[in-house]
């Protein structure tokens, strides 16, 4: 059984991901107030990590029940729809990149595309390059293609190992080499006359570490071999009070670095190492803080002795249970494919306006949302017909 909670989380992932990145074009007031601007944790950590976590909870269950084989069918099966969905996308923006221009519409957002019709696609549905905002579907790929493999280490007492590589590879990130891998092939790309940029934003060296530890935790859970009533231990206590003002510090760090307080050299200073896209030291050790910090208030919270902490704590449980959030996890796949599409009519509609009135933007940032939970709706409704369809044949 899915655990509501956890689609709830990735149903709040995928909302604010939509929020910030319509907001990119729209500039609403109201897009500002989200979590994005304290604290360097964004909706794509907690996705991915949410992502491998339930991954696990679904196919090491499959594994130890059913046999390797019955696994890794199911996340070929996964891995297929997958794609399915990140081809129809490359192909439908192909269309788009060549039709627009002939009613006198250049997309900017899709240049790369108009420009290297036949290169760019290719490279794209063989998941070296895309366009804005398309990195996950085929980091995502990459890691499942990986994760039959890491569940059946983790079962034969391997996992040291794949946490160890784990570290390893996100170490390999940090140095910047697999980014400067890719320029010979630009160069080579050029100077055959078809010009692009390779890469899909996400060094998967480095955020292969979140998924791998939701994969880990995931498996925990499964073999039930965590133990989360220890959070409600003293010790613990004592932790989240640390883990809070770790949080609040580097949340005032953000704030400094990201609005512009103090000198303009120390801003530069402070943003010169750290790199989003190779998951730098920051977002890995702000992740933890927020997972230990929310961890902690779902599960211990509430029998806290602080009536402030019980409170929250029954807010986080009761807020990431509505169905408002869970709908959208429940159907993670469609709803990152359909927030994709609008943020793209977004940006061919907003790239030659003038700045939008505040209040004309915050109405359409909200009425962006309304796709999200249509295509929620209307996939509800195909699996039930499918359900039906089943059941008539049986």
């Amino acid at each position: 059984m899915r655990l509501a909670i956890l689609d709830g989380f990735r149903g709040f992932f995928l909302l604010f991901m939509m929020i910030a990145h319509a907001n990119a074009y729209l500039s609403a007031p109201l897009g500002k107030f989200n979590h994005h601007y304290f604290g360097w944790v964004e909706d794509a950590q907690g996705f991915v990590f949410i992502s491998g976590l339930v991954v696990a909870l679904v196919y090491a269950r499959s594994l130890l029940r059913k046999g390797e084989v019955a696994m890794r069918e199911g996340i070929g099966a996964r891995i297929r729809k997958i794609y399915t969905y990140h081809a129809a996308l490359i192909l439908f923006f192909l269309a788009c990149a060549l039709l627009l221009p002939l009613i006198g519409i250049q997309a900017d957002i899709l240049r790369q595309q108009a420009e290297e019709p036949f290169v760019f696609t290719l490279a794209s549905l063989f998941l070296v390059t895309g366009t804005m905002h398309m990195g996950i579907l085929p980091m995502y790929i990459f890691f499942m293609i990986a994760t039959p493999a890491v569940l059946v280490m983790f079962q034969t007492g391997r996992a040291p190992v794949v946490l160890a590589g784990s570290i390893a590879l996100w170490l390999l990130a940090q140095t910047g080499w697999p980014d400067l891998m890719q320029l010979p092939v630009e160069a080579v790309a050029a100077g055959a006359g078809h010009p692009f940029n390779i890469g899909i934003y996400f060094n998967i060296f480095g955020w292969q570490a979140l998924f791998v530890a939701g994969l880990w935790i995931g498996w925990l859970v499964t073999n039930r071999q965590l133990d989360l009533d220890r959070l409600k231990t003293p010790a613990m206590a004592q932790v989240f009070w640390i883990a809070l003002a770790a949080y609040l510090m580097l949340g005032v760090f953000d704030v400094m670095a990201y609005t512009g307080w103090g000198d303009d050299g120390w801003r530069r200073l402070a943003y010169a190492s750290i790199d989003r896209g190779n998951l730098h030291p920051i977002y890995v050790v702000a992740f933890a803080v927020n997972l230990y910090l929310v961890s902690w208030l779902v599960i211990a919270g509430p029998s806290s002795q602080w009536r402030g902490l019980a409170l929250v704590g029954r807010f986080i449980g009761w807020l990431f249970t509505r169905d408002a959030l869970v709908r959208l996890g429940q159907h993670s796949l469609q709803i990152f494919v359909a927030h994709i599409l609008v943020v793209y009519a977004l940006s061919l509609w907003a790239q030659d306006r003038e700045p939008l009135a505040p209040m004309t933007a915050n109405l359409l940032l909200l009425a962006s949302i309304a796709p999200l939970y249509a295509v929620a709706w209307l996939h509800d409704r195909v699996k039930e017909r499918r359900a039906l369809a089943a059941e008539a044949r049986a």
